[in-house]
């Protein structure tokens, strides 16, 4: 309640389903508490829901490189929720708050009627085109819910088929699945696949989740590079692989707590895991 009602914080704020439709974010709040008491107070924790591959109409392209914050912590992007003093040709980090000057081709023609795409409001989702960056390959963990009914598994099976063939071609792929456990599957092998698995009821860290899978025992970078490709492949080297397993892919076979009770699915450590 803090924002101001002409600001373009709270034009996004108020127009949800519109801000839905051109970023690709749902939040579980749609005010970002502005003091740590107000965050405390919050019964249902800050959540966000991310579609980053949302097909959006109206996005803005800009071939040139964005305007971050420079601390250490932050490295936020300039964006319409920044705070512009045109006077002192500088800007505030909605972020951490720290106060920076624009670039100079910035400050030359930055005014109040003469914003940059990223400062406008209906620009509040952009995509820089980097003139000097070389892309790495995206990178999609599927990670399956194993737990649900045989009509709903089998659906979701299809789907993911279907997206294999949808990802770019130097696409890396790796396959989680989960139930009352949670698997990690290799798939650069057709013929003998395997699988490790983390029990649900237990919290690993990244550490952990990196021995077991192997990564602990190769020091060199070749060792852990090699260790990398049984779990992440090219889309094109493991479809048939990833086919195979969501074939013969079944229903969790844990039982229940008994009675009605709904299966017992670990999706925190399924995450906690893929992260």
């Amino acid at each position: 309640d803090k924002l101001l009602h002409g600001s373009p914080c709270a034009v996004l704020a108020m127009d949800v389903r519109s801000g839905e439709s051109i970023n690709g974010l749902r939040m579980s709040w749609n005010i970002w508490p502005c003091s740590q008491p107000d965050a405390n107070r919050i019964v249902v924790p800050l959540g966000c829901l991310y579609t980053p591959l949302k097909a959006i109409d109206s996005l803005q392209l800009v071939e040139y490189e964005p305007v971050t914050c420079k601390a250490s912590a932050c490295g936020a992007v300039l964006n319409p929720c920044s705070f512009v003093d045109f006077k002192s040709k500088t800007w505030t980090c909605p972020f951490c708050l720290n106060r920076y000057p624009f670039p100079v081709h910035y400050a030359e023609h930055i005014t109040e009627t003469n914003l940059p795409a990223e400062l406008l409001p209906i620009c509040s989702t952009i995509e820089y085109i980097l003139p000097h960056s070389v892309c790495n390959p995206p990178i999609f963990l599927l990670v399956l819910d194993i737990a649900v009914i045989e009509e709903e598994l089998e659906q979701a099976k299809d789907s993911l088929q279907q997206s294999l063939a949808m990802m770019p071609q130097n696409a890396l792929v790796g396959f989680i699945t989960f139930g009352a456990n949670c698997y990690v599957h290799e798939v650069a092998s057709a013929s003998l696949p395997h699988s490790y698995a983390f029990r649900g009821t237990k919290e690993y860290s990244a550490q952990q989740v990196s021995y077991q899978l192997g990564f602990g025992q190769h020091t060199s970078h070749m060792g852990g590079t090699m260790v990398a490709a049984r779990f992440l492949m090219p889309v094109t080297e493991c479809e048939f692989t990833l086919h195979s397993l969501l074939d013969d892919l079944s229903r969790d076979a844990w039982p229940s707590s008994g009675g009605h009770r709904r299966p017992l699915r670990c999706t925190g450590a399924a995450l906690s895991v893929a992260l």
